[in-house]
């Protein structure tokens, strides 16, 4: 009667705009000078890139780059965090 719901595959302009998301996001944070939004920012940021890891870790072939930039990222927005709790 009726036909079932399937997901239609992501587009590769979706996969790039998830991918954006947390680079915008960690942008944000890492030039944010108002000391009391930082750590939402931080938070934010950290909430994005789990989400596109978890995209990521399902797909491994060809991430290699951007799992380097995550790593990077996170590393960068520890020292941030660390900053703005001192």
């Amino acid at each position: 009667m009726f036909a079932p719901i399937t997901q239609k595959p992501k587009s590769q302009s979706t996969r790039h705009n998830v991918k954006q998301d947390w680079e915008k996001l960690y942008r944000a944070a890492i030039i944010e000078s108002d000391r009391s939004k930082v750590l939402q920012r931080i938070e934010d940021t950290e909430a994005a890139i789990l989400k596109r890891s978890r995209r990521l870790s399902k797909s491994p072939a060809h991430n290699e780059k951007e799992r380097k930039a995550i790593t990077q990222a996170l590393y960068i927005l520890s020292l941030l965090r660390a900053k703005g709790e001192d």
